[in-house]
């Protein structure tokens, strides 16, 4: 023993204190305090490493995603020889993509990155570059780079260094321009080096040799039908898919060069059903129950009576890709680098449309009185917020008069007070359920310019609603007016047909059919790397595909998007009887 304790000890029986009882029970409270001392000094050894790495991993991450060094200074780099780029615009996810397996950059290949590829030679994965050898339209230095994939040894602490600061690989090959040379320092390329040994290491939970498995979520007031619908695509879609697979996995070899080398490493499905119930503050604890019984994947399809922001935190945290929830509530504003992918921005996209519409000359709103007329629950005020905010935005503060109503009672009082100006503009968000303000307009048939109403509304207006009133209101909506012009629909029809189901709601059916169709294109992209951000990549770029069925004008998701339609119409009512929807004004993209 060389500590002070241990010499204090020696001194002690040198002086003859081993002689009594006393002297022996101070030896031995004293060599405990010794070895106790060095315990916690190698504990807090091991701790101090274990932080410092943990602090270099995050550093790492920190200059990988943002490009910020480990001074907490932006990164400095130059691109194709004399392009400045600093922070974020340096930032290596930019073409390497949150789960480092690379992409393709302005005709480009961008290598992968994660640690299992980086630092091991380089393979030629036949699989893994089978998309962008034939599912992408590229130029020819595309593709020459594929076929000349430059075999190099594994990267090393000291040859990443040189990568980053020259552009000279192991092999001593150089890089295409457009990588950036970085000016880095010694820790700054530590911090990199030790998060990279950690990107896409592990395949992600919810995936085995066998299987990969799926949820979706409902909260239980969603009412039976819609629910049924949904879940009758989503299962028999299920079921499709690992029938195929049964069946290329009973002709071995069927196909050698072609899909039957893929068949190994595909998956069966499963999915499970997660139930949400009671008020939504208990969803969160209810999530986290269900994902530790089920661990999954991903979440697909879905729906909540209200807003979506509780599952969209939970996926957040959770790092789970949550695909196409059927919400007009979604998590808002939107979280930077969020796991949830919707089809639109629901109420919040109707509001700021609406907003630009009115502000617009075609909207007509020069000199009027805008009201906005709001119900007090969250349908009713979350898109009055947004709506507040653009209509700032466009035409300055003010010139905006707001009420909040409770009851229809309340809605009609206000709409008799603002029936008397004629030339007043009212915005109404008329809440969860909007039956009680159609029949207060009704009741009431203010003689006011226009009203704008949420697409939730349109289904509802029928026989209460005059035709005067009707002609004076206008409607935000964000699908596709005429959806059976699309070649796709009648596919996706026949699908739905010849599986014997009943298209009692076509249009959540369609939107259930896109998501899965679309989540087996991204799989089967993905090859064998099961990695939840790699799936979101996937998913962006396999949107940009002729998947829609015609539900939506356009839907495409661009890196890092999660809304994949951006924009609506303002439409109005025409006819009798049955009304059909006539666009007032082009695709509003605000």
């Amino acid at each position: 023993m060389r500590g002070g304790s241990g010499l204090r000890a020696r001194a002690l029986m040198d002086a003859g204190g081993l002689r009594s009882g006393r002297g022996r029970a101070t030896i031995s409270r004293l060599l405990r305090t010794g070895l106790a001392f060095i315990s916690l000094a190698i504990v807090a050894t091991a701790f101090a490493g274990t932080a410092g790495a943990g602090s270099e991993v995050a550093q790492g991450r920190r200059l990988y995603r943002d490009g910020i060094g480990t001074d907490g200074a932006p990164v400095h780099a130059v691109s194709q020889g004399d392009v400045p780029m600093r922070g974020a615009q340096a930032a290596c996810v930019n073409c390497h993509r949150p789960s480092g397996l690379g992409s393709s950059e302005g005709g480009y290949y961008v290598p992968p990155v994660s640690g299992p590829l980086l630092f091991a030679p380089r393979k030629l994965d036949r699989r893994r570059l089978f998309p962008d050898f034939f599912h992408q339209i590229q130029p020819r230095r595309f593709k020459t780079r594929l076929h000349q994939p430059h075999m190099r040894p594994a990267y090393t602490l000291s040859t990443l260094a040189t990568v980053l600061e020259e552009g000279v690989d192991p092999a001593g090959q150089r890089l295409a321009r457009i990588m950036p040379h970085y000016r880095l320092s010694k820790a700054d390329v530590a911090a990199l080096y030790a998060y990279l040994r950690t990107l896409s290491a592990h395949v992600d939970p919810g995936v085995n040799q066998q299987e990969i498995r799926f949820a979706t979520v409902f909260s239980d007031n969603v009412p039976a039908p819609e629910r049924a619908a949904m879940l009758s695509v989503l299962r028999m879609y299920v079921h499709f898919h690992n029938l195929r697979l049964h069946e290329d996995r009973s002709r071995h070899r069927f196909s050698p060069y072609n899909r039957s080398e893929f068949v190994p490493i595909e998956r069966a499905w499963k999915l499970t059903v997660w139930e949400l119930k009671g008020p939504a503050r208990t969803w969160r604890a209810q999530l986290e129950a269900q994902y530790r019984k089920h661990p999954v994947f991903a979440l697909v399809g879905g729906k909540v009576d209200g807003s979506w922001a509780g599952p969209s935190r939970f996926c957040d945290e959770n790092r789970i890709p949550c695909l196409f929830p059927d919400t007009e509530l979604p998590a808002w504003p939107p979280p930077k680098d969020g796991y949830t992918v919707y089809f639109d921005a629901g109420l919040p996209l109707e509001a700021r449309a609406i907003a630009r519409f009115i502000a617009s000359k075609s909207g007509a709103a020069a000199g009027s009185d805008v009201v906005q007329l709001t119900a007090a629950d969250e349908y009713g005020r979350v898109p009055a917020a947004v709506f507040r905010h653009a209509m700032a935005d466009h035409a300055g503060p003010g010139g905006l008069r707001e009420f909040t109503f409770h009851s229809r009672a309340t809605l009609e009082r206000r709409l008799r007070e603002v029936a008397r100006d004629p030339k007043a503009v009212l915005v109404i968000w008329p809440g969860r359920d909007v039956r009680p303000t159609l029949a207060a307009l009704a009741a009431v048939d203010p003689r006011v310019r226009r009203i704008f109403l949420p697409a939730r509304a349109i289904p509802a207006v029928g026989k209460p609603v005059e035709p005067a009133l009707a002609r004076r209101m206008r409607f935000a909506e964000p699908y596709e007016l005429n959806p059976s012009s699309h070649v796709k629909s009648f596919e996706t029809r026949a699908w739905m047909r010849t599986r014997g189901l009943d298209l009692s709601h076509p249009r959540i059916m369609f939107e259930e059919y896109y998501a899965m169709s679309l989540l087996e294109a991204a799989l089967f992209e993905i090859s064998n790397d099961f990695y939840r951000d790699y799936l979101l990549e996937r998913v962006e770029d396999e949107s940009q595909k002729d998947l829609n069925p015609g539900i939506y004008p356009a839907l495409a998701l661009g890196p890092g998007e999660r809304f994949a339609s951006k924009g609506v119409y303002i439409v109005a009512l025409t006819g009798r009887g049955e009304p059909r929807l006539v666009a007032k004004s082009g695709w509003i993209t605000p």
